[in-house]
């Protein structure tokens, strides 16, 4: 059996719309002129607003019917040159011209009543009688529509799904690469390599694991794109460090997600204190550790482990 449109549901959900306005608007173009109306169904969106809203200009028009200025010019002119609307000045500006319904468009208007009467019924017939409800649904789409565009809400969706996709894992050796391309591209992003960072991330098994620290990594569809590890700082101190996530992953709450994975990690430890080291023009990431219980605290006596570091913070839990 072939496809159809309605075979792909809301995926074709535009396409059946623009089917459906068009049968709309030709059984509508239809019926007016066996009335005897020469003017075309799209004429009169226009048409009542000026009835409605009097004297308006066309860049007014163009965004109360959702159409581009050059088309509403077009149309204005079909309606001057039919004699149901007037050009008239504008009193507050000189230079634009307002259109007005004229005294045939409002006897036109009115001649329409009985005509519309049957348009209308005629939808509640198509769609069940469920016409109120209809519209209340077109209301609240249009609502939506304008706070936010269709093409954002597809990139709103599609960031959820990623969200939704990402695993946050435990470190083995087939990521050692992962975990120092993305240390050094974010290193290189924001500052540069020091000889400790080089010697960390080259040797991750012998600089953090050994050690008894923990490297977490974010994994979505099959790729590294995040990484955050506990490193040991003696027996009474682990320091979170190596927090990176691909520029175009980052917004998927990544980073907040490998640092609640590194949270249970530490509290699991037994050890009494969790500290970072960062910059403080990271704004972004400042708020973040800030936000996850991290709090400003003046910096213990000794050298700090990399020269970039002028943020020292410590968690003060959940």
């Amino acid at each position: 059996m072939s496809s159809s449109l309605q075979t792909y549901g809301s995926l074709m959900l535009a396409s059946r719309l623009r089917r459906l306005s068009d049968q709309l608007y030709a059984g509508v173009d239809t019926s007016y002129v066996a009335a005897g109306v020469e003017l075309t169904s799209r004429c009169f969106p226009l048409l009542l607003l000026l009835r409605d809203n009097g004297p308006t200009s066309i860049t007014a028009l163009a965004a109360q019917i959702g159409q581009t200025h050059p088309v509403v010019v077009q149309l204005g002119r079909k309606l001057l040159d039919a004699g149901v609307v007037a050009e008239l000045p504008d009193a507050k500006d000189e230079r634009r011209r307002l259109l007005a319904l004229s005294e045939s468009g409002q006897a036109l208007l009115r001649n329409m009543a009985p005509l519309w009467d049957d348009v209308r019924a005629a939808v509640d017939t198509v769609f069940d009688h469920g016409t109120p409800q209809l519209m209340a649904s077109l209301d609240r789409a249009e609502a939506r529509l304008q706070t936010q565009g269709f093409g954002e809400t597809i990139a709103a969706c599609r960031r959820q799904r990623e969200r939704a996709a990402v695993e946050i894992i435990d470190y083995a050796a087939p990521y050692a690469a992962d975990f120092k391309r993305l240390n050094i591209a974010w290193l290189e992003r924001y500052f540069y390599v020091e000889a400790l960072d080089d010697k960390v991330l080259s040797d991750p098994q012998r600089s953090i694991l050994d050690d008894g620290g923990q490297i977490f990594l974010a994994r979505l569809d099959g790729k590294i794109v995040g990484t955050c590890a506990l490193i040991r700082a003696g027996d009474a101190s682990i320091e979170l460090s190596k927090m990176a996530v691909t520029p175009e992953c980052q917004g998927l709450g990544i980073a907040r997600r490998l640092i609640e994975r590194a949270f249970d990690a530490f509290e699991a430890s037994g050890a009494p204190l969790l500290f970072l080291e960062s910059n403080s023009k990271l704004h972004p990431a400042i708020r973040l550790y800030e936000s996850s219980g991290f709090t400003h605290v003046a910096r213990p006596a000794g050298d700090v482990h990399y020269q970039r570091a002028d943020v020292y913070m410590e968690w003060q839990g959940r």
